[in-house]
């Protein structure tokens, strides 16, 4: 036995995570950077399109809002004017006579506060109706337009960031009409009280700004010191919340108990959530400082107000009554301000993402598939004419200059080290992108003048990172291609891939959702899931056929049938394969061989591999050295 020693060192902690920090974030330290100007001047610019999303989703509610604000401003207006001619009233010596004289302006008062509050809540639920709209209507928008995007588009530098910046601005579209109609009432009910207090006396309106500017003030401040903080953890907070979804997804529930991981990821995710902790409550002291200071110039500068209305009182050139209803009116005019300062911060920041959303838009419907009208039809022969493509801000070419034809009825393999350029070329063989020099031709149709719809509705594509898409499984195989013969067609498409008893042995057949991590879910295997991207494929009877690695995940028995139905369908089409199981391309009529985007060599299998110098009898004889 071997002894264990009775006391051991404490294991030591692993190494705290590295400090991340999305410098290239494009709206980083915005809040703190902006002027009062820049603020004043993007919130109109974010209230428009804000006005201009909401209008295009639901015209009547957008009226229903704009309404209720201005009926809810006039309520204001009408409450405090009603305010002002009762003080007066009540200031008699007998209480009895002067309540009998200012019941009617003080149920007036009444009624016109009723009013306002009624409006606001009109506006709130006419707000709650608009918002899933919005949000809706944002959303299909830059989801639509990334499907419709030419595949070059997810090429161009930092398209994914401004993707994911666009997304933000998406979600927060809701957040801008919430905060879009709170602000705008802020303003009417900031120029109903002004408007009150200048009729009362045309100093008020100085003694207004005195009450109320500090406050304001005070409240930029503290909304920049409030920014600052969550500057400094958002990239904790974006990291911590995608390490959250790999700790409780179970796709990584298996590597991460059998690796022994759970305690370094456990003290990883602990740290960050003490570093984003830490950081919020060192921002607390600064932010309670300038609180109370923003609180006492507010205070100092109220008693200023207030000593400014006595001595107006005392020299006889203001009315008690009037001072009365203008500190009143100085109160609702402060609340309105508070709400203005800080909805216009957020309404800013929100802004800044609202513009970067529409931005995207644009340039994403600037790249959208349009290259021109005319129908393709299955072709009996591809051919590319001196076609090679270079990837944006790539200086070198991923395919060179190829002459190639591919007829119907034949079997093509590619094959080629990682990075030869077979993907690309696939993407130029089935019009996924065009090249950016020479011509692809579908018999005579030169796919770059070709409608793209009309030319993808002749290809079947299994690539090698397919869909596990959360739907049923009858969805999965047909993914909105008509079945006029019923699910008999289906049936015949799963069993050429072999997936017959794999999909009659689940709970519900084909209505059976295939996503375990959805209730009543189920999941399939790698493998199955390859089976089922190939059905989908044969499902359409394209006459071009494309398979991007198609049996990576298969057993020997499911890689031989897909192979087998390929060969006896070959005559129907053009097919395409690409696989690094050299084994496989025995079954093809040729093989071309690719070396840094150009054709090395291409024949027969057993022509090449008997070939002295070949590229594939090199590939081969390695694979049969494993």
């Amino acid at each position: 036995m071997v002894s264990v020693p009775a006391a051991r060192s404490a294991v030591p902690l692993p190494s705290a995570p590295p400090e991340i920090d999305y410098n290239g974030r494009k709206h980083r330290h915005a809040m703190d950077d902006a002027t009062l100007w820049d603020m004043a001047r993007r919130i109109p610019t974010a209230l428009r399109q804000t006005a201009r999303m909401a209008w295009s989703v639901d015209r009547r509610m957008v009226i229903t809002i704009v309404v209720c604000q201005l009926l809810s401003g006039l309520g204001t207006a009408v409450m405090l004017t009603a305010v002002s001619r009762a003080l007066p009233q009540l200031m008699v010596e007998d209480p009895r006579e002067g309540l009998a004289q200012a019941w009617p302006a003080l149920t007036v008062a009444v009624v016109a506060m009723g009013m306002g509050a009624a409006m606001w809540i009109l506006a709130d639920w006419a707000t709650r109706r608009l918002n899933p709209k919005i949000a809706s209507a944002a959303d299909l928008a830059l989801v639509d337009l990334h499907m419709r995007a030419e595949l070059a588009a997810y090429d161009a530098e930092g398209f994914t960031d401004r993707s994911q910046a666009a997304e933000i601005g998406a979600l927060r579209a809701v957040d801008l009409a919430n905060d879009a109609k709170t602000l705008t009432n802020g303003f009417i009910q900031l120029a109903s009280a002004a408007t009150v207090l200048t009729s009362l006396h045309p100093l008020l309106l100085g003694v207004l700004l005195l009450s109320v500017v500090p406050r304001g003030l005070g409240g930029v401040i503290a909304a920049r010191v409030d920014y600052r903080i969550h500057d400094r953890t958002i990239s904790a907070r974006n990291v911590r919340g995608m390490m959250r979804w790999w700790l409780t997804t179970a796709d990584l529930a298996d590597e991460l108990r059998a690796n022994t991981m759970r305690g370094y990821l456990h003290f990883w995710y602990r740290s960050m959530c003490d570093r984003v902790e830490g950081r919020e409550l060192q921002g607390a002291r600064p932010y309670l400082l300038i609180t109370l200071l923003a609180a006492s110039l507010g205070g100092l500068f109220t008693l200023g107000m207030w000593a400014s209305l006595a001595a107006l009182v005392l020299t006889g050139a203001m009315a008690t009554t009037i001072a009365g209803s203008a500190i009143i009116a100085s109160q609702t005019a402060g609340r309105a301000l508070n709400s203005i300062i800080r909805y216009g911060t957020v309404m800013f920041h929100h802004g800044l993402y609202l513009s970067d959303y529409h931005e995207f838009i644009d340039e994403v419907r600037s790249m959208t598939t349009a290259r021109g009208t005319t129908q393709a039809t299955a072709p009996r022969q591809i051919r590319l004419k001196g076609a090679s493509y270079v990837y944006p801000n790539k200086d070198s070419a991923a395919v060179h200059p190829i002459t190639l034809t591919l007829n119907r009825g034949e079997v093509v393999a590619l094959v080629g080290e990682n990075g030869a350029g077979k993907s690309t070329l696939i993407r130029m063989l089935t019009g996924l992108t065009v090249p950016t020099d020479g011509q692809v031709l579908w018999d005579d149709t030169d796919l770059a003048d070709a409608d793209a719809e009309s030319v993808w509705r002749h290809v079947g594509l299994v690539p090698q990172k397919n869909g596990h898409w959360p739907l049923a499984a009858r969805e999965n195989i047909t993914l909105g291609q008509p079945h006029e013969h019923g699910d008999q067609q289906i049936w015949d498409a799963a069993e050429r891939v072999g997936m017959t008893t794999a999909l009659r042995e689940l709970p519900d057949q084909l209505d059976t959702l295939l996503a375990r991590s959805v209730w009543g879910g189920h999941e399939l295997s790698g493998g199955q899931w390859q089976r089922l991207a190939c059905a989908r494929a044969m499902y359409r009877e394209p006459a071009v056929l494309v398979l991007d690695e198609p049996t990576s995940e298969m057993d020997a028995r499911g890689e031989h049938q897909i192979f087998r139905e390929l060969r006896t369908t070959a005559p129907d089409r053009i097919t395409v394969v690409v696989t690094h199981r050299l084994d496989n391309v025995r079954m093809a009529d040729r093989v071309i061989v690719l070396e840094e985007g150009c054709i090395r060599e291409q024949g027969t299998f057993d022509d090449l591999v008997a070939t002295e110098g070949s590229l594939l009898g090199e590939l081969y004889a390695l694979a049969q050295d494993r």
